[in-house]
């Protein structure tokens, strides 16, 4: 009886409550932290005069690249439940130290990301303020994200489902206004004579490349959905169907948006502090009331974003605690909310200080947003290749690998290696100081991971939890073996 599999009487991820997350609320998950909206009115006005006529190819191209890469996830979410999402699937295809690397490089990820999306949603939280005589600059945007920090942390804190359901609702918002501003803007722009035609853009194929690799970046955080597997109901398939559609809904949502920024006038404004696109003046009386009605928006839109990004962080860092990689303090969980909120306390204020330090330091809020993205890019990307890598892989150890996942997985891993080569080749894509940043951050984890491993070596052996089954799961509260008297 010494080989009979023991069945466990708690998960090793157990206090995270079971259950909860309708397929709409784990759907929010992915699509706040991809942040839709505040894409939608930036990212088409830097791709088009790079791409030229090829845009809307690009952004289909990206959407298809980023559904093969979910659909190697969905061979990890459709039989496992992971709190930790990407970083456990690739443990199980690549091992604990090659999983570790895509799980670090996806926290990585994360935190940038919610760095990012705070900056953005005190920006234009500060533009809004302006409006109504309020001093804007580098020192309110600090205030105000150390304000969307506490206000998040706190809603996080409260509860999983709350947290989802106004990550819904906010974004749902969001886009409906960022779809409105961008409909007014085309037709004005069509109606004084701009026709809605691209330019022919840079002329070269590294360009496209470099913007191909820019509309990628504007579907990163999709996977999101499999860090609340566990919180999820019926989570082996809301998260795999949350997963699958979302590059689909994005897609959607993208290739709409740029086409209504075809136009010259439509994109006017793009380099200016906001990053966004602006509404002509000739838009009429009503110009003012849209702006403010994007600005809220977009606003909307980068506070969901944090949400998300950190909803994914704090699972990631509840696993690593529970698996000793990090300290065990950090996989508590809240006995009422049931939530990780050590690994939220723990994770926020360096989300708050460290955009606050660079804003200091910069001075523009403009520098602080794109270099915080481009360092979330990298972590993302990293992870993305791991996980394809290791889709096979893993099929393979359970004696279940067929052919398609193994060319789709080759395949995109491929890709996603050749078009960081194609973009880097291009003389556009500046790598600079994030690229430093990130490998000095890599470097950090691997250290850690080997002190680690070197006070206790059965860390490595635990590296990758998941929600296993328990006793109660299959008997409920009948213990025949227990015997009462």
């Amino acid at each position: 009886m010494s080989g009979t599999p023991q069945i466990r009487s708690s998960s090793p991820v157990a206090g995270l409550e079971r259950g909860r997350l309708t397929f709409f609320e784990v759907l929010a998950q992915s699509v706040s932290a991809v942040a839709p909206s505040a894409v939608m009115v930036t990212l088409p006005a830097l791709v088009i005069p790079e791409a030229g006529r090829a845009a809307i190819p690009v952004f289909v191209a990206a959407a298809v690249l980023m559904a093969a890469v979910g659909y190697c996830i969905g061979q990890f979410a459709t039989r496992m439940v992971a709190v930790s999402g990407l970083y456990s699937y690739t443990v199980k295809g690549l091992g604990p130290r090659l999983g570790f690397a895509g799980g670090w490089s996806l926290l990585i990820g994360y935190a940038a990301a919610a760095m990012a999306s705070t900056v953005g949603a005190a920006s234009y939280l500060a533009s809004l303020l302006e409006r109504i005589g309020l001093p804007a600059g580098a020192a309110t945007s600090a205030v105000l994200v150390g304000v969307v920090g506490a206000v998040a942390l706190l809603l996080m804190v409260r509860g999983v489902q709350l947290s989802a359901r106004i990550m819904l609702g906010v974004e749902a918002f969001a886009i409906v206004a960022a779809s409105v501003v961008l409909v007014i803007a085309f037709a004005v722009s069509v109606r004084d004579g701009d026709p809605p035609s691209a330019p022919t853009g840079t002329g070269s194929e590294s360009a496209i490349g470099f913007a191909l690799l820019l509309a990628i970046t504007s579907f990163v955080g999709f996977e999101s959905a499999g860090t609340v597997a566990r919180e999820a109901h019926s989570p082996l398939i809301s998260v795999p169907r949350a997963i699958r559609w979302t590059p689909v809904v994005l897609a959607a949502l993208y290739v709409f948006a740029a086409t209504m920024q075809l136009p010259e006038s439509a994109r006017e404004g793009v380099g200016s502090l906001r990053i966004v696109l602006t509404l002509p003046n000739t838009a009429g009386s009503g110009s003012a009331v849209l702006s403010v009605l994007m600005e809220l928006g977009i606003t909307a839109s980068w506070f969901a974003c944090v949400m998300g990004s950190t909803t994914a962080l704090s699972r990631t860092l509840f696993a690593m605690g529970r698996e000793g990689v990090a300290p065990a303090v950090v996989g508590r969980a809240h006995a009422r909310f049931h939530t990780p909120h050590v690994a939220l306390a723990v994770a926020m204020p360096v989300v708050v200080v460290v955009p606050v330090v660079f804003l200091a330091a910069t001075g523009s809020n403009r520098d602080v947003l794109i270099g915080l993205l481009a360092l979330s890019a990298h972590g993302y990307v990293l992870a993305y290749i791991l996980l394809c890598v290791a889709t096979p892989a893993f099929l393979r150890r359970i004696g279940e690998l067929t052919r398609l996942p193994l060319v789709i997985g080759a395949l995109t891993a491929t890709c996603l290696v050749a078009l960081i080569v194609w973009a880097a080749a291009s003389g556009i894509y500046v790598a600079g100081a994030m690229t430093a940043v990130y490998a000095v951050l890599m470097l950090l984890g691997g250290a850690l991971l080997a002190v680690r491993v070197r006070r206790a070596p059965d860390v490595a052996d635990r590296i990758g939890v998941y929600d296993e089954t328990v006793a109660a799961d299959l008997l409920g509260r009948h213990r025949p073996w227990q015997v009462r008297r």
